[in-house]
């Protein structure tokens, strides 16, 4: 019993020390562990700061170097041709006189037109019909429908092609059909005022009546001016000679001037006025080679 106890106390103070040695052992690899925690968290910190910053400077570089598809979608906008049916501007006009009693007269005059203008082409298009009764009889049905365009060059220069359609139902012929093509150069072109001569080739068709009914091959020589004159006025004339390739002397020639004043900017109201001249060298039998038409109107842009 006297060895026994000794021995207990023994194992005790053994057991004691092991156990306090394994605390401490765990304590330690405690220590170990949360200061390798925080040293991983440190690293992570850094990590992330500097990916966020690489992040940033490439979202950046991108931005800068690559549109954005809404850009993108802009730029291939303004650079697009327009369609055919984009960018035309329209003009109608109308215009009346009459009179009652003593003279029984009437007279109008309607025209639209429409015109497009881009960087690289200018379209006109045109139609007009003139309608004149005098005493219970008519003397003047004319109409028109034409077409001319433009493909603009390096510089001043330019192609044109025209195409024209005619009725005049006091004139020998009752239909005629011309056309011609060529280039122009524009002698001015700025803000306000516009010269362009053209030179070409071309012919025109008669028929109907007394119309001979052949083509007959024509030069082209004429001049277009536009100016300006005030932010509310536009004047604009021109002259156009067409000299026969099949009997040398005779010639066409059609002269026009006119003004255009916009009375009201919002609804695009205008007032028109004019002179048309045309000459036929060989009119026909009993036909004056002098056409000459006067209108004035109100008219509408759209």
């Amino acid at each position: 019993m006297t060895i026994i106890k000794p021995a207990i106390v023994a194992l005790l103070i053994f057991s004691g020390s092991a156990i306090a040695s394994d605390r401490s052992d765990a304590i330690a690899r405690v220590e170990a562990a949360q200061q390798a925690l925080e040293a991983a968290q440190l690293e992570l910190a850094a990590a992330q700061a500097q990916a966020s910053a690489y992040t940033k400077t490439k979202s950046a570089s991108t931005n800068t170097a690559q549109p954005t598809d809404g850009d993108t979608e802009q730029a291939v906008e303004s650079t697009r041709p327009l369609d055919w049916n984009e960018g035309w501007e329209y003009s109608f006009s109308a215009g009346i006189t009459g009179a009652s009693g003593n003279n029984e007269n009437f007279a109008g005059r309607v025209s639209l037109t429409g015109e497009r203008l881009t960087e690289s082409n200018e379209t006109r298009i045109f139609s007009s019909y003139l309608y004149t009764n005098s005493e219970g009889q008519r003397s003047a049905s004319r109409g028109e429908l034409g077409i001319h365009h433009d493909w603009l060059l390096e510089g001043p220069w330019r192609y044109f092609a025209e195409g024209l359609y005619e009725y005049d139902e006091f004139q020998a012929w009752q239909h005629r059909l011309s056309g011609a093509f060529g280039v122009g150069y524009e002698f001015i072109n700025n803000d306000k005022t516009t010269l362009i001569g053209r030179v070409g080739l071309g012919g025109s068709y008669e028929a109907g009546k007394d119309a001979d009914e052949k083509f007959v091959p024509e030069g082209v020589l004429g001049l277009d001016w536009t100016h300006q004159l005030s932010t509310n006025t536009k004047l604009a004339a021109g002259t156009t000679y067409y000299p026969s390739f099949d009997d040398f002397g005779e010639f066409r020639w059609n002269n026009r001037a006119g003004i255009e004043v916009i009375i009201d900017q919002e609804i695009g109201m205008t007032m028109n006025a004019g002179i048309e001249h045309r000459h036929d060298s060989t009119p026909g039998i009993g036909i004056k080679p002098n056409d000459i038409n006067y209108y004035m109107g109100v008219g509408w842009k759209f």
